[in-house]
């Protein structure tokens, strides 16, 4: 029925005094509905009961000759097989809502389906905009793709424990649906099934489920509260993308797998731990989280993804295991929390724009094992004032890649010896004061008695005399810990990843960790 053809319809209603009916039917045979409803009648009908057995005939007439139907009571009526079809060329099957059945049925507002169903099927309430009360029986296992898509009136709904599977999309742009709850019986929720149900404030995902498929709450803008189980080992991309008001999210101690763009825009994330057992993070899994300040990258992973951290400007201190060997594009893009960064030995390659707009940073160090410094790489870093390149030898400097750098006041530190070469390279020559120092890529420095190296989490100074004080310096000269020798030797321990200053016996010795 088109817009204008039910505006006339109303106003013969108002106009002849006629009465939207309510109607009671048992449907004695399959397919006969239609003969119980004059022709006249059915153009008045808002509310009917329906009981006994109704098939594909049944639900086209349901769907296509009862224009100002709202409230379907079919709790004790029973879908059988065959009669027409009733969308396209599907038809009915015994105990099922199958597929489509009232798809884009707008003007319904409530549904309660028959006790005796197992199953609802792709798209069976798709569009009905309307729809705010759907019952869900318990015998049902699975809810279909799209079930329940743009149902946007709905506010809650119950799932039963006989069902298993909530398929893709089934839930998505439900933008009313403001509490939900899944049964532990659910064992897969499918891709995009919560997509952009802005309203909903809390979900608990029950034990049985093992994965969050990709894009599962993309968007779902209102959800503060997110509890996984440990039987989780995955979340796929874009899984939590956009969920702008969750504050603190607990992973799984069995997690293996972080998707891209994960995490993307959870802007109000100020605290996440990665489990040990995470061995990938993916491209842009915590972009654009603002809130952050800290993270502690676990030991499995080998490599930080193109965009990985990228706008998260709020962060300040990031912990990278030496089990790293390359940093992406842009994986720390506008991160202008950093006031230092010293990248870890480990490092081989680091990709175009890979710190540009870190406008906090102050002292940057380059490891040995980094021979070129990509396009842009610090472009934009325009509140450095001293970089550490510890490479002997002049990187090879991209386009563009120490864009708006000082260089008059950004003092340039190179190993002993290497001066001239770096007075005479591209792209390192610009630098007005190029200074050498003692650099050490050996994880052992000795000097007459003693001797310093690194040991798993901690720094080992040895030979010192009892009661001599030990202090430990971050590159940039802010003080870690202050000890005194009490043995021969003496453990520190301090974070891995970065370069430290130990004073110790009137000398200062630097080794990275």
């Amino acid at each position: 029925m088109t817009l204008r053809s039910f505006l006339v319809l109303t106003c013969l209603l108002l106009g002849f005094g006629l009465q939207a009916q309510t109607r009671t039917i048992h449907v004695e045979t399959p397919g006969t509905l239609s003969s119980y409803i004059g022709s006249e009648e059915k153009d008045l009908i808002t509310s009917l009961t329906l009981t006994g057995d109704l098939n594909g005939t049944d639900i086209l007439f349901i769907r296509t000759k009862l224009p100002l139907l709202g409230i379907l009571d079919l709790e004790k009526a029973t879908i059988v097989s065959g009669g027409e079809a009733y969308y396209g060329d599907i038809t009915t099957i015994d105990d099922q809502i199958g597929d489509y059945t009232f798809y884009n049925c707008y003007r319904l507002t409530s549904i309660t389906l028959p006790d005796s169903i197992n199953l609802i099927g792709s798209r069976a309430f798709y569009y009905c905009l309307s729809l705010t009360s759907v019952n869900i029986p318990n015998g049902v296992t699975a809810i279909g793709s799209r079930a329940f898509s743009y149902c946007s009136a709905l506010r809650s709904l119950t799932i039963p424990n006989s069902v298993t599977s909530i398929g893709d999309y089934a839930f998505c742009y439900c933008s009313g649906l403001t509490s939900f709850s899944i049964p532990d019986s659910v064992t897969s929720i499918g891709t995009y099934a919560f997509l952009a149900c802005d309203k909903l404030t809390s979900i608990t995902i029950p034990q049985g489920v093992t994965s969050i498929k990709d894009c599962v709450f993309w968007y779902c803008s209102g959800l503060t509260s997110v509890t996984l189980p440990n039987s989780i080992t995955s979340i796929g991309a874009s899984a939590f993308a956009g969920c702008s008001r969750i504050t603190s999210i607990t992973l799984p101690g069995g997690l293996t797998s972080i998707g891209s763009g994960a995490f993307y825009n959870c802007s109000a994330l100020t605290s996440i731990t990665i489990p040990n057992s995470v061995t990938s993070i993916g491209r842009g899994a915590f972009a654009h989280c603002s809130g952050l300040t800290s993270f502690i990258i676990p030991d499995g992973i080998t490599s930080i993804d193109d965009v990985t951290f990228e706008s998260c400007s709020g962060l300040t201190s990031i912990t990278i295991p030496n089990s790293v060997t390359s940093i992406g594009d842009r994986a720390f893009m506008g991160c202008r929390g950093f006031t230092s960064f010293t990248i870890p030995n480990s490092i081989t390659s680091m990709g175009s724009r890979a710190f540009e707009y870190c406008s906090g940073l102050i002292s940057f160090t380059i490891p040995d094992g980094l021979t070129s410094i990509a396009d842009n790489a610090l472009a934009g870093c325009n509140g450095l004032k001293e970089i550490h390149n510890n490479n002997a030898t002049p990187q090879i400097v991209g386009i563009n890649a120490l864009l708006a750098i000082d260089t008059t006041n950004c003092i340039l530190f190179v190993p002993k010896g290497s001066g001239p070469a770096y007075q005479a390279a591209e792209g390192w020559s610009s630098f007005t004061t190029i200074l050498e120092e003692d650099i050490t890529s050996n994880p052992q420095i000795q000097s007459d008695k003693i001797q310093i190296y690194t040991e798993a989490e901690a720094i080992v100074v040895e030979g010192a005399e009892a009661g001599q004080p030990i202090q430990v310096y971050t590159e940039s000269g802010t003080l870690v810990q202050t000890t005194q020798a009490t043995e021969s030797s003496i453990r520190i321990a301090v974070p891995r990843g970065q370069v430290y200053l130990i004073k110790a016996a009137g000398k200062t010795f630097k080794i990275a960790l």
